[in-house]
């Protein structure tokens, strides 16, 4: 990925962590968003964590059989592996994060005397929001994937749904900041169920509904059964059109 680069591999540093920097400076330290009791950075990274996870598997797995599907011509595979083998840089992000993240844990207990993660079974609830954030952004990727081997103007629409899916996610702001009025249509954002029980599971802030949380999995589970259906049935029409 980064061959014929200068900075070659702290590539794999800079472009998780510089966007998570400039939004903390913005967010935290000028416009002084709340952050539920946190220090803004843990608060935002937490969020981070569990969004960009879903927004990288999202994109890498669209531009699976655009990038890959020539193979196919070589030697017959199940397709449906492209989605989910190309998900490995987004999940290498996402052990950068979780070092970035203890580091920043082990200086806030040093800094201010206090171990903001739970130690307890709600931490559970954290890693099953990974997961399910993991699945979202797959489901989604066997139906973009094969929208994306059509036409490359897949890619740069969902460049723009998920600028617009981001802000409208309590990732950059807490949900006790969304006026009453709003939360109720938030909720129908499965990105912010997931986020807020990632947060609520890791941290003990924000909310936790576990049968919101169960509605959301099973949504995500009959969407990712229905995107591997329709990708079996469609992806080799696809790619021997081309």
């Amino acid at each position: 990925m980064y061959r014929r680069t200068i900075l070659g591999w702290l590539w794999l540093v800079i472009n998780p962590l510089l966007p998570l920097v400039i939004r903390v400076i913005i967010f935290g330290a000028l416009l002084g968003v709340s952050s539920d009791g946190l220090p803004y950075f843990l608060f935002l990274l937490g969020g981070s964590i569990a969004w960009d996870l879903f927004a990288a598997t999202l994109m890498r797995g669209t531009r699976a059989l655009e990038m890959h599907g020539e193979m196919s011509d070589l030697i017959y595979y199940p397709r449906a592996i492209l989605p989910i083998g190309n998900i490995a840089p987004a999940l290498l992000e996402l052990g950068i994060k979780l070092g970035v993240f203890v580091v920043a844990l082990v200086y806030y207990m040093i800094h201010d005397g206090r171990l903001y993660v739970r130690s307890d079974a709600a931490l559970l609830w954290g890693l099953c929001a990974l997961v399910l954030a993991l699945i979202f952004a797959l489901a989604i990727s066997l139906f973009t994937s094969v929208w994306g081997e059509t036409t490359r103007d897949t890619r740069f629409a969902l460049n723009q749904l998920t600028s617009v899916w981001y802000l409208l996610t309590p990732v950059l702001y807490p949900m006790s900041q969304v006026p009453e009025a709003y939360r109720g249509w938030i909720v129908w954002n499965p990105m912010a169920v997931i986020v807020e029980t990632f947060k609520w599971g890791v941290f003990g802030v924000g909310t936790f509904q576990p049968v919101l949380f169960a509605w959301t999995a099973t949504a995500i589970g009959g969407l990712f059964l229905a995107g591997l259906i329709y990708f079996t049935r469609t992806e080799a029409r696809i790619i021997d059109a081309r």
